[in-house]
């Protein structure tokens, strides 16, 4: 055991060996796969996920845990380990992604994987943020989760499933990607796009949108965003940036197109 046992970084270790099963049984592991792994810990899912996967590639920041990933890999040689953190590492393209992340980078986290190239994502996230996205509330992180993914959720887990136990209950869901031809739905569809253009001005990064949906030229695009009387504060703000209260009223807008 480490000195600091119960402070990795804001990490919670799955240690119910029941959840720890259904983790992975959600995931559909098959001996085919390339899995990548964030955040593996000591590598008690690790373990589980080489005896099935083709490869495993894990992405793990904390120097501590290193040792326990070199061991394993001694033992599999379908390991592939990536020391750093993985909002500035590169996720190789692959079939699954399984993880469970510090709540406190989820945002960020989501904003990385949408370029990334996977079939499906499975991750245990704090139940407050599933609700969120299963309600499909107007705010940032919710509205960015269903514009580029297909959610379900699979199990809720208890505090007492992890170690440290966190404040927060927590839960398992599954994300797979959603093409942008898919997506019918008008207010979806545009508010995807303002998050692609998220470092572009709200006024210009709608009028992309709308050319893209609609197939219609940048003076038709300009005139319907004209008719919405959208606050000029608003039209000025950048996706990366704007707030939710915001970002709430921008989407009723885009409700009226």
């Amino acid at each position: 055991m480490f000195e600091n046992d119960t402070d990795f970084l804001d990490q919670h270790f799955l240690i119910d060996e029941k959840v720890i099963d259904d983790f992975v049984r959600y995931a559909c592991v098959n001996k085919d796969d390339h899995v990548v792994e964030i955040g593996p810990g000591k590598g008690n899912i690790t373990k589980i996920l080489l005896s099935k996967a083709n490869k495993v590639t894990v992405i793990e920041k904390d120097d501590r845990l290193i040792p326990y990933l070199l061991e394993l890999k001694k033992k599999y040689s379908n390991l592939e380990i990536i020391h750093g953190n993985v909002l500035d590492t590169f996720i190789p393209d692959c079939d699954k992604i399984i993880t469970s992340l510090p709540y406190s980078i989820i945002e960020p986290f989501i904003n990385k994987i949408i370029k990334c190239k996977f079939k499906t994502l499975t991750m245990i996230m704090g139940s407050n943020y599933i609700e969120e996205v299963m309600n499909k509330s107007n705010n940032k992180l919710s509205l960015l989760t269903n514009s580029f993914f297909n959610v379900e959720k699979l199990e809720d887990i208890g505090p007492n499933c992890f170690e440290p136990s966190p404040r927060t209950l927590s839960g398992i869901i599954k994300l797979s990607p959603l093409k942008l031809d898919k997506i019918k739905d008008k207010k979806m569809f545009i508010i995807r796009q303002l998050f692609f253009y998220r470092n572009m001005k709200i006024k210009n990064a709608l009028k992309e949108a709308i050319i893209s949906y609609e197939d219609c030229t940048q003076n038709i695009a300009k005139d319907k965003i004209n008719k919405l009387n959208i606050e000029e504060s608003i039209l000025e703000e950048k996706m990366e940036t704007i707030s939710n209260s915001d970002l709430d009223k921008l989407v009723k807008y885009i409700e009226r197109l």
